[in-house]
């Protein structure tokens, strides 16, 4: 217990059922790790009948890390992993439950995808169909989420048409939320759950499912599994959903020892499940349990907590309590505007760049966005200033798939006639959908070898002398190709427009709804940058360069990353771009107002000394304003744009320990 508050510490030995509010930055970690420690070695608990769950392997990885460090490996709880890890062992001793065969194989997301397209296809050739607009790839993707969803709420295969329609009828699923696509994952449930078994396989949601199916249905084997533990520990409580919440209650309601740690505020992912209103009705639940709140924050400074409370304080339903600092106040947040996008990732770079030579480290600088496609004028800067950077949990501008495919479109209309545009016909010739299989492909290569004609013209010819749906796709597809490639003199930026729009790139996405709303605007990004391009060749010397990576650079790295990847991350110095009321909240039709506003929480308390939120006049060519998240933050704890001082290398060694130097340097605007 050495190290511990004592408030820490009297959350960590308190017996029953408890969860702890810990806030952002107040030892949630080492509270349940003491927990642990407390259960084990005061209270005498066997090491062997603990059992403590969080969410992902790497969080499971430190947890256990921490573990042994206190009790040493020999002494650790050895059910210490993710609610998929523990639902796997249970499903391992009983496979019979879901219907499955010892040996029984589990399939990731992309296997699942698999089945649910086969499914898709044969529902289409039966004349089950959905609406026109929407695209199969957008298809497989919503049923295999909804599935897992419907899983989530503990509705079985055959009660999925009847759960669904019951959901629908009750406004728990509501018009925002796709009924069209919900109503074809509750009619495709139960074929995909017989295709598993036939197979012997379960998917990733099955393995926490049965489980706890079988224990509502059988008290027998629930006693059994319940009865193998002494205490029930849960990380990140306020992510659970209605399945996990379950899990953990039949474990532990016998002996009554349930221990969480979870924070209402930072709960940000309920667009993959998870319920905050579980942990808000934890006292209603259990009246006779305990709430401990850690309010003391031991990473940001008080101008830091003083933005953040105030804009949490603004949600109505949220558990009562108020991050404090022993620390001091610090650096007031800075608020910026800028009048554009390029503008705005100019000024964060110079700004690192300036940190950088006050000696601040990259590695403890990070930018945070609400959404992928704002990476990209953010990459272009700091590539402008070779400043090294990592983008976190995502993929370089460049490399994402819309990015590929509009160059690709590029290189073919370029040299449509020449072999170096046949990687590009094999990527686009069939995106969006024309027809053309592996089949026609095959043969579309064995003709171009024979003629040693590129892809492209060998096309032509083919499609010209054909007769079928997909000869007909294909002829228009070159067809369109050739004309734009005859435009004498027509600007990158406008090509390519008329590319994505005459090929039915564009349209592709349009179709796909919200989802295929960060691929247009990573095109959109793209267009914005082809003007800066007076050739085609300079584009794509510079994707090719902006692609390549130097992972062997010894200064480290600025972090870039979406406010949802840096949960439980921390660094000096955050940025926060893009706070205009068009862009963060969300204004996507499922995004939920109060889940934005935790998110806005979250992103300002992972900085630790210096936070800087900007906002810009105009985004993608339409006005905008400051978001009210910027009005909540006190004017006492906010100052206008960079501060402007002077500064003396000497004063590095407040932050890095690092010696004098002679000159004065000025920053500011």
């Amino acid at each position: 217990m050495s190290g511990l508050t004592h408030v820490q510490r009297d959350a960590a030995r308190q017996p029953g059922t408890v969860v702890v509010l810990a806030g952002a930055g107040t030892g949630k970690t080492k509270t349940l790790v003491a927990g642990i420690a407390d259960r084990i070695c005061r209270r005498g608990m066997p090491a062997h009948r603990i059992l403590a769950v969080t969410f992902t392997n790497k969080a499971a990885g430190e947890m256990k890390s921490r573990i042994e460090a206190v009790l040493g490996s020999d002494h650790a709880p050895r059910w210490v992993g993710t609610f998929h890890g523990h639902g796997r062992r249970q499903l391992r001793n009983d496979p019979d439950i879901a219907g499955l065969r010892e040996g029984f194989d589990i399939c990731d997301a992309e296997d699942s995808r698999i089945i649910v397209r086969r499914l898709l296809e044969e529902a289409c050739a039966a004349g089950f169909d959905s609406p026109d607009d929407v695209t199969l790839k957008q298809r497989i993707r919503s049923v295999s989420t909804r599935i897992a969803l419907l899983k989530e709420r503990l509705i079985l295969p055959n009660d999925a048409v009847s759960s669904t329609e019951g959901l629908i009828a009750s406004g728990q699923l509501h018009e925002g939320d796709d009924l069209n696509a919900w109503r074809e994952a509750a009619a495709l449930y139960r074929p995909y759950q017989s295709h598993l078994r036939e197979a012997n396989k379960a998917d990733f949601a099955d393995l926490l499912l049965w489980p706890t199916v079988t224990m509502l249905r059988d008290e027998t084997y629930r006693r059994d599994w319940a009865g193998r533990f002494d205490a029930v520990l849960a990380d990140e409580f306020q992510d659970v959903n209605r399945l996990q919440y379950l899990w953990l209650r039949l474990l532990s309601q016998d002996h009554g020892e349930f221990f969480g740690v979870g924070d209402d505020a930072q709960s940000i992912f309920g667009w993959r499940g998870a319920n905050v209103a579980i942990i808000r009705s934890f006292l209603s639940e259990f009246p006779h349990g305990r709430m401990i709140a850690l309010e003391e924050n031991f990473r940001s400074t008080g101008h830091i907590l003083a933005a953040a409370n105030a804009v949490i304080a603004a949600d109505p339903d949220r558990l009562q309590k108020t991050l404090y600092t022993a620390a001091g106040d610090g650096a007031p947040i800075d608020i910026l505007n800028w009048p554009g996008g390029a503008e705005e990732a100019k000024g964060i770079v110079d700004e690192i760049a300036r940190r950088g030579l006050e000696g601040v480290s990259f590695d403890d600088m990070a930018i945070l966005y609400r959404f992928n496609f704002q990476s990209r004028q953010l990459e272009e800067a700091l590539l402008h200033a070779h400043i090294p950077y990592e983008l976190v949990n995502d993929t370089a501008f460049w490399q994402r798939v819309p990015v590929k495919d509009a160059l690709a479109l590029l290189r073919l209309c370029s040299s449509l006639d020449d072999r170096q545009s046949d990687e590009a016909f094999r990527r686009m010739a069939n995106r969006p959908r024309r027809g053309i299989g592996a089949v026609f492909m095959a043969r579309l290569e064995q003709i171009s070898e024979q003629s040693y004609l590129s892809l492209f013209e060998t096309a032509e010819k083919i499609a010209a002398g054909g007769k079928t749906k997909a000869h007909g796709a294909l002829a228009l597809f070159t067809a369109t190709i050739r004309e734009i490639a005859g435009e004498v003199g027509m600007p990158v930026a406008a090509r390519l427009r008329m590319l994505l729009e005459r090929t039915g790139y564009f349209e592709m996405h349009r179709q796909e709804g919200d989802e295929g709303k960060t691929a247009l605007e990573n095109l959109h990004e793209l267009c914005v940058l082809a003007e800066t391009f007076p050739t085609l060749e300079a584009l794509f010397d510079h994707a090719a360069l902006g692609s390549v990576r130097d992972d062997a650079d010894p200064v480290g790295r600025v972090k870039l990353m979406t406010i949802h990847g840096s949960k439980g991350l921390e660094f000096g110095h955050v940025f926060l771009p893009g706070w205009e009321d068009t862009l963060f909240p969300s204004t996507n039709a499922t995004a939920d107002p109060a889940e934005e506003r935790r998110l806005a929480y979250v992103a300002l308390t992972r900085g630790r000394r210096r936070v800087s939120v900007s906002w810009c006049r105009y985004r993608g060519g339409r006005p905008a304003a400051a978001n009210g998240f910027i009005a909540d933050i006190p004017e006492a704890s906010r100052r206008q744009g960079w501060p402007k001082r002077r500064f003396r290398l000497a004063d590095r060694n407040a932050d890095t320990g690092s010696g004098p130097a002679p000159n004065l340097r000025e920053f500011g605007s």
